[in-house]
């Protein structure tokens, strides 16, 4: 079975004048979260082999903090077109992923990594989950999807499942 995971990036400072937004690094609560994160990955087998990252500084720190705690490290690829994506651009990246990787993860923003979390869903989610994925995804928060096939190019048609939804102090 391959799994996808999406994660929006921890915690962040607000905008500063004179800073663009893609610049804009993690509090101290959003380190705290990607370490969550990865103890929790770890915890329930769950380590991405390969991570799609936005190249905003909160997505990669994120990303970065968050390996220092996997057991392995994976495949991480940091690409502009992620930044700020609409659901089909996060979606046409998934799908070229290579069918080697098993648990993929992507590391991006609102809300066009909630809007594809919703769209992934399936139409048998687990239920609590899917609540919890209606109140939105905030910063930390984590959607587990169970692709239905075994093939990457195909999620889009073959679909997945919401198995899991995990907000920031659930990770513990």
């Amino acid at each position: 079975m391959k799994y996808l995971l999406l994660l929006r990036h921890g915690k962040s400072e607000w905008h500063q004048q004179g800073r663009e937004d893609i610049e804009r690094t993690l509090t101290d609560e959003g380190r705290q979260e990607a370490a969550g994160i990865a103890r929790w990955l770890v915890a329930n087998a769950l380590q991405p082999n390969h991570m799609l990252v936005s190249t905003a500084v909160r997505t990669r720190q994120t990303c970065e903090l968050m390996c220092g705690g996997l057991e392995r490290a994976p495949l991480i690829s940091v690409q502009d077109e992620l930044y700020l994506a609409a659901p089909g651009t996060l979606l046409a990246h998934i799908e070229a992923l290579s069918d080697t990787t098993d648990i993929a993860m992507v590391v991006g923003h609102n809300p066009g990594l909630e809007e594809l979390a919703r769209m992934l869903a399936g139409p048998d989610p687990d239920g609590d989950s899917m609540r919890g994925l209606m109140l939105g995804i905030p910063t930390a928060g984590l959607a587990v999807m169970a692709l239905a096939g075994n093939d990457w190019s195909r999620l889009s048609v073959d679909g997945s499942r919401l198995e899991a939804f995990i907000r920031p102090g659930e990770f513990d």
